[in-house]
């Protein structure tokens, strides 16, 4: 074993000498002398030059060795050849053994061919360099190397930013890759980690062969010449699953944003693609992530003061008219919506006398149904697209190629129409928010929808605009939009009418199962009001002596009884605690340097205070939930307390706790940081916590810390030790 030695070697390209020392004032002239007397531990400063001349290349930073470069104009120039097991003699400049460091430094290997960095073994970490002009790759991974390549830049390589190959794997996070031929190259078996990387303005994106899985989550692949990403052979990236989203970016690609060449069916999840910049096959699978409390309202902007009540599983049908002219909707919920489409002749029964309401629509039969609602102006000119799966004699070819021509509804990226798939509630509200241009949306609308995040991202302003105007209709749960499953019969109708009742050619109709957000959002602020007008008093016991201490206005905080937002949170547990970091940072892609509060998010996240949500955002402005602040405190402050079963019991609504914060919400219970105001047996977990409520919570976790003397309140939860 290599025993570890702490030493710093200087190097100075201008005033060094090839007699230096390596200290401060007797520098060496090259990294070549210093390298060769680095051992495990050594850190090896380069002072700003340029370092090329002299250098024995290709260099090697030896095993714990770390290469650090002062200030941002430290260039090492050159290359010379390596001789690797497995693709023989290459161009290299820099070679990095395991756990050897590169920070802040510029690699150009301007020969052909060339090489910047290789790695074949080991954990390298390379961060805050630049890796420019080099005659082949940036970035040579191979071997068995696990490196992380953190908050790098790839520039003006002529093969690729960076390649990966053999089994490689390791951690590529925030780094930028442009103007490259291929901004990321990864092949054989190699299987690392992407994530939150710019990919911009190469030829290609991401170039994916052989055999190679690699992770892809929270990247922006934009603006490339040909491709985003580029899928050949046996490549199986991971672009998300059900309950891990990909959230990356695929956009504004010159050819393809997604091109698929390879023998297996691409699956997506949770990622911006738009399928008609799709080639080949892709798979879009639906969200499964947990939606109550972890990823609440906040992730598609609509937050409510007071939970509306809970929609009943099976609702009583209501009070009106449920007869039909057909004997299977007698009773049927959307009997109302049958009946007046089929007075208005616009649909039909079968011949038995039936219309059965719950037979699922495919394809072809819902361009039927909205072209003969909506028939053609004649004034459209968009461009035909023939469909190799619509032959001439097929049925409804004409409606097809009309309601494709009025931009009704689209074909997939491989050709086909697949008129006989089943048409999904998704697909049918983007279909007929786009043919009858209605206006644009915003994701804030989805906030009614307790499966928001099934919404695939392609269709979330369509469906914000159909909400705002009254289109959706949800049967059994008005709460549930359920975009990922079949459409029926009887769900197209009504759809369909109240796109009719939009344009003015229907009259409205009376059904709990229109949504409606507009009614709620005014209900729910009443009832926020109401309350606000009370809380002040409660809290001054907790508010005055925060204000005394500054806390509250570091934390821009000026009322009690208006809501706190995550970004004032942040700061607040920050100015109250000032924690130590338990976990490495993440860049929130809506938390810029410039805002107010980005330095306290950033340290409440890595105190483990706050996280973010799957698509790397923080939503810094939006306010947070009671359960939220609770959570918080308890993993923030590290709270731990034996003896919590059964202390939820004591809640009227303890089945508003998820049950993963459980055990979270009985420790904070029993700690007393728990305050109940005006009812002490309710919860109200899942509520907007107020400046005040908050105050108080912050408040008892100072005293947990004696830093504040214990005041008695009415409304803090207190439990008896028995």
């Amino acid at each position: 074993m290599v025993q570890a030695t702490a030493s710093v070697l200087y190097v100075n390209s201008a005033r060094g000498r090839v007699q230096g020392t390596g200290t401060r004032q007797a520098p060496f002239k090259t990294l070549t002398q210093a390298l060769g007397q680095a051992t495990a531990g050594t850190t090896v400063q380069l002072e700003a030059g340029i370092y090329g001349s002299g250098e024995s290349f290709p260099l090697t930073v030896p095993s714990g060795v770390t290469v650090v470069g002062l200030g941002g104009t430290v260039t090492i120039r050159g290359g010379g050849l390596l001789a690797t097991t497995d693709v023989g003699q290459q161009s290299v400049t820099l070679q990095l053994k395991d756990r050897a460091q590169l920070r802040n430094v510029t690699i150009t290997n301007p020969q052909s061919q060339g090489i910047g960095i290789w790695l074949d073994q080991g954990a390298a970490l390379l961060t805050q360099c630049r890796f420019t002009s080099c005659g082949r790759d940036g970035v040579f991974v191979t071997g068995d190397a696990l490196p992380v390549l953190l908050d790098n830049e790839f520039s003006g390589n002529q093969a690729s930013g960076l390649f990966m190959a053999r089994r490689s794997k390791g951690e590529v996070r925030q780094n930028r890759f442009v103007r490259t031929s291929y901004g990321i190259a990864i092949s054989d078996q190699a299987a690392p980690l992407i994530i939150d990387n710019d990919v911009i303005e190469n030829r290609a994106g991401i170039v994916l062969s052989r055999a190679t899985r690699p992770v892809l989550r929270q990247n922006r692949v934009r603006r490339n010449q040909t491709s985003g990403l580029w899928v050949q052979e046996t490549a199986q990236p991971d672009l998300g699953q059900s309950q891990d989203l990909g959230s990356n970016q695929f956009q504004e690609n010159g050819q393809w944003d997604v091109r698929n060449d390879s023998r297996h069916s691409i699956v997506s999840a949770g990622n911006q693609i738009n399928p008609n910049r799709v080639t080949g096959s892709i798979r879009y699978v639906a969200s499964e992530l947990p939606d109550p409390v972890a990823v609440p309202a906040l992730l598609l902007g609509r937050v409510k003061p007071e939970p509306a009540p809970a929609q009943p599983k099976t609702p009583t049908p209501p009070p009106l008219n449920l007869n039909s002219r057909f004997g299977d909707v007698v009773g049927h919920w959307a009997a109302p919506f049958i009946d007046a489409m089929a007075e208005a002749d616009l649909i039909k029964g079968f011949f038995d006398g039936s219309f059965r309401p719950d037979v699922l629509v495919t394809r072809a039969q819902f361009a039927a149904l909205v072209m003969a609602t909506f028939p053609a102006t004649g004034g459209n000119s968009r461009r035909f697209k023939p469909f190799r799966d619509v032959p001439s004699g097929f049925w409804a070819r004409p409606v097809i190629y009309q309601a494709q021509a009025q931009g009704f509804i689209a074909g997939f990226p491989d050709g086909t129409f697949r008129p006989n798939d089943p048409m999904t509630r998704g697909q049918a509200l983007v279909a007929l928010i786009n043919g009858l241009r209605l206006g644009e949306g915003q994701a804030s609308e989805l906030g009614v929808y307790d499966d928001r995040a099934q919404v695939p991202p392609y269709a979330v302003e369509e469906v914000a605009i159909a909400t705002r105007r009254g289109i959706v209709v949800n049967y059994p749960d008005i709460a549930q939009l359920r975009p990922m499953q079949p459409i029926t019969r009887s769900e197209t109708t009504a759809l369909v009418y109240q796109c009719l009742v939009n344009l003015g050619r229907m009259q409205p109709l009376v059904s709990p199962f229109i949504v409606r957000p507009s009614s709620s959002t005014r209900s729910s602020g009443t009832v926020s009001a109401a309350k606000a007008t009370v809380v002040h008093a409660w809290t001054d016991d907790f508010w005055q002596p925060l204000m005394a201490q500054n806390l509250l206005a570091a934390s821009r905080v000026q009322q009690p009884d208006v809501p706190m937002t995550r970004a004032q949170f942040a700061s607040l547990v920050i100015a109250a605690f000032d924690p130590e970091s338990q976990r490495y940072p993440v860049a929130f892609r809506d938390v810029p340097s410039s805002h107010w509060a980005a330095n306290a998010i950033h340290r409440a996240y890595r105190a483990k205070f706050l996280s973010g949500f799957p698509d790397y955002t923080f939503a810094p402005e939006q306010p947070i939930l009671k359960i939220q602040v609770l959570l918080a405190l308890v993993s923030g402050l590290q709270l731990r307390v034996k003896g919590t079963a059964g202390v939820l019991t004591r809640y009227q609504d303890q089945d508003q706790v998820p049950r993963y914060a459980m055990g979270a919400i009985a420790t904070a219970t029993k700690l007393g940081l728990v305050f109940n105001y005006p009812t002490l047996d309710t919860l109200a977990p899942n509520q907007v916590a107020t400046c005040g409520e908050v105050a108080a919570m912050v408040y008892q976790g100072l005293v947990l810390r004696k830093r504040m003397p214990p005041v008695v309140s009415p409304y803090r939860v207190v439990i008896s030790e028995s």
